[in-house]
């Protein structure tokens, strides 16, 4: 193992989920996925970009590589830069994802990431390395890895060009971050109303008998993968806050302020005036 792999690893936490799918842990901000076939793998997501996430992809499987955005907040594309080729939804209340101001990214460090960042990051240069190319995706869309293919299903609804992926053989169902165990940010400025992300999560359940677990972008390692029921969940709550059976009590961020249900097995944050 190089130098730098040993510095990817004390960054990363990996784990074989099964189904040749594994998780990659990016020290406890996000969870990306690797999904071999026989012929190519496809990763879903890029994380925050800190650390040999390419170095660590490679050491997983000698396959070619195909890599895709679930939406594109930073912390699932900050690692764009690391890979030639990006394939992702326009989010339309955003430019495709360039280089990002230093200012931001030194709020970023300061209030978000952890602070045992890598002995070599850099401020200057992460994340100033955009892709070669970025290749746009739209609903239906399907990644063709070898006797295994994995379909973009589109949820608008945390950001509007939010997407899961329906892997059929492995039956499982990667949901970004549409579907959570924590809370599901619906308050951002570019979010849409909860009714608009409530008919995406009914069309989820519309496929439920083509996967039996969802994998989503946040998420302890040791829980995956998690029971379809979450969707259930999810699906039960909304319903009580769209019929005015449940309001959630105000919850501060620092991307807002919201209300915040709780639905015991997941919880979401909305904004009462976009219902």
């Amino acid at each position: 193992m190089t130098d730098d792999l040993v510095e990817t690893a004390a960054w990363f936490e990996t784990r074989y989920v099964g189904n040749a799918v594994w998780a990659i842990d990016d020290r406890g901000c996000d969870t990306m996925y690797l999904v071999a076939g026989k012929e190519t793998c496809l990763l879903i997501d890029t994380g925050w970009g800190v650390g040999d996430l390419s170095g660590l992809v490679a050491s997983l499987s000698p396959l070619s590589l195909t890599v895709v955005n679930t939406h594109g907040h930073p912390d699932h594309s900050f690692g764009n830069g690391q890979f030639d080729q990006i394939h992702l939804v326009k989010e339309p209340w955003s430019d495709p994802p360039g280089v990002p101001p230093i200012e931001m990214r030194r709020w970023i460090v300061d209030n978000v990431l952890p602070k045992s960042l890598p002995s070599d990051f850099d401020l200057n240069t992460w994340a100033t390395s955009p892709p070669d190319s970025l290749t746009p995706i739209q609903d239906g869309h399907v990644f063709d890895l070898g006797a295994r293919s994995l379909e973009v299903v589109s949820v608008p609804g945390h950001s509007p060009g939010s997407i899961c992926l329906l892997d059929r053989q492995a039956r499982y169902l990667f949901t970004g971050d549409s579907v959570l165990t924590g809370t599901i940010w619906l308050h951002l400025d570019e979010s849409l109303p909860l009714g608009q992300f409530y008919e995406g999560l009914k069309r989820l359940q519309g496929l439920a008998d083509q996967f039996d677990y969802v994998l989503p972008a946040h998420v302890e390692l040791s829980e995956l993968p998690l029971p379809r029921s979450l969707l259930d969940d999810l699906v039960r709550g909304i319903e009580s806050i769209l019929a005015g059976e449940m309001v959630g009590e105000e919850e501060e961020t620092f991307a807002g302020t919201g209300l915040q249900c709780d639905f015991g097995s997941c919880s979401i944050l909305y904004r009462p005036d976009r219902l």
